[in-house]
């Protein structure tokens, strides 16, 4: 192939590895965005009696808006970079890649912080979840608190440095490559302790847990219930995320595109089952 034919096809590459994810990612908006105005719906049916009910009610709407601005800022990110790589003819080929990446760097960036802001958010929610389970114990409260604290500063500092997809924009890739790994396991740490204390405090109210799972009819829909209720399934999608976010393929590989794909679809699937959650608390 002549070098423009070359450059032609490395674009091509570019563009399919990125819209891909993209677009995988917007399907599960949209069914995010089913559940969220599901639970929205049950959420407006009791009034705000509480400051803890409107901390919940603000945190839903929070996930949403930083929802949103994931999907807007992909959105966008797919459609400029077709526009730029392709439509750009004032520009020489050879240039187009390096400018439209000087011009849109900040989405490299900003593309962080919704990811962070909807794990923070659901972390808080498990603990939350289970320190209203221990009113009585200080002691376990202060602990569960505690790695939350260190949970959300983690986040935060992955937050400011750029995202893993940028790093190789970064100055320091390494320190980036290093915050994103800590966060992503102390994030799965943190739904852990949570739902492992909700488990035992299930465990110690057997009699009252058998009453409950009992409504349901069929062994499937109560798995799910426990599943959903303590949290589980928020920690399920935690260790595939943190699993791939480890994970290091070859660049337009089929294992990259597998997970760039699941990373995407992880993402809004772990607001679905957040919701739930964060009902049960209201």
């Amino acid at each position: 192939m002549s070098s423009t034919e070359d450059l032609i096809f490395t674009f091509g590459e570019i563009i399919y590895r990125n819209t891909v994810p993209h677009c995988v990612g917007f399907t599960f908006y949209g069914i995010y965005l089913i559940f969220f105005c599901a639970y929205l719906s049950l959420a407006s049916r009791s009034p705000l009696q509480s400051r803890g009910s409107k901390i919940l009610l603000a945190a839903m709407i929070l996930l949403f808006l930083s929802s949103t601005g994931q999907f807007v800022l992909d959105m966008t990110f797919s459609l400029e970079q077709i526009k730029g790589y392709l439509m750009w003819t004032q520009i020489p080929l050879p240039d187009r890649r390096d400018l439209w990446d000087a011009k849109y760097e900040a989405i490299f960036v900003l593309e962080r912080w919704p990811m962070a802001i909807n794990f923070m958010i659901s972390d808080l929610i498990v603990i939350w979840r289970a320190s209203v389970l221990y009113t009585s114990r200080r002691r376990v409260q202060a602990m569960l608190w505690t790695v939350a604290a260190a949970d959300v500063a983690l986040w935060i500092a992955a937050g400011i440095v750029t995202s893993r997809d940028a790093s190789q924009r970064s100055r320091d890739p390494q320190t980036d490559e290093v915050l994103n790994a800590v966060s992503n396991f102390i994030s799965l740490g943190t739904n852990l302790v949570g739902t492992g204390a909700i488990f035992v405090r299930g465990w110690q109210q057997k009699k009252l847990m058998t009453e409950v799972v009992g409504k349901w009819r069929g062994d499937v829909p109560r798995i799910l219930h426990i599943l959903v209720e303590t949290g589980s399934m928020w920690a399920i999608v935690q260790v595939v995320f943190a699993v791939l976010q480890q994970t290091d393929p070859a660049n337009f590989t089929p294992l990259d595109m597998a997970v760039a794909v699941i990373g995407k679809a992880a993402l809004y699937l772990a607001m679905c089952f957040i919701l739930p959650v964060l009902i049960f608390l209201y």
